[in-house]
């Protein structure tokens, strides 16, 4: 055990004197209880993963899709470092999610992601 000891040869930082006996406090142990108590403040909610490939007109992008069907249902699209995350909305064919300025819908395999007035992106299974 690594021990900061003071000038006067007492201990220093977090470490502290108990009963004659020197313990060392650590943040690390804060960490430690918070992960042990992890599950039961957080669940894992299960869902389905789609990999795209999404070709605008000049360009085309891998998307990773995470469809989440709890209350409320959602998708995650996960493009280069960026995250979007879409409600579900009512679709009259397949699947729609969409927050207003941007929509992702999905029918059969295939997808298209609408973002803002830009035309739409269509989005075919990617190999693996």
């Amino acid at each position: 055990m690594v021990q900061a000891i003071a000038p006067g040869g007492g201990p220093s930082g977090p470490a502290r004197r108990l009963r004659g006996r020197a313990v060392l406090v650590r943040p690390v142990l804060l960490g430690v209880l918070l992960l042990a108590a992890a599950p039961r403040l957080v669940r894992a909610e299960p869902g389905l993963r789609a990999d795209y490939l999404c070709k605008g007109r000049f360009d085309a992008s891998a998307v990773t899709a995470f469809f989440f069907n709890g209350t409320p249902s959602a998708v995650v699209l996960l493009e280069g470092e960026g995250a979007t995350r879409l409600p579900q909305a009512v679709s009259a064919s397949g699947a729609r999610y969409s927050d207003g300025a941007q929509s992702f819908w999905v029918k059969g395999e295939r997808a298209s992601w609408q973002q803002g007035q830009a035309p739409a992106r269509h989005c075919e299974p990617r190999p693996r």
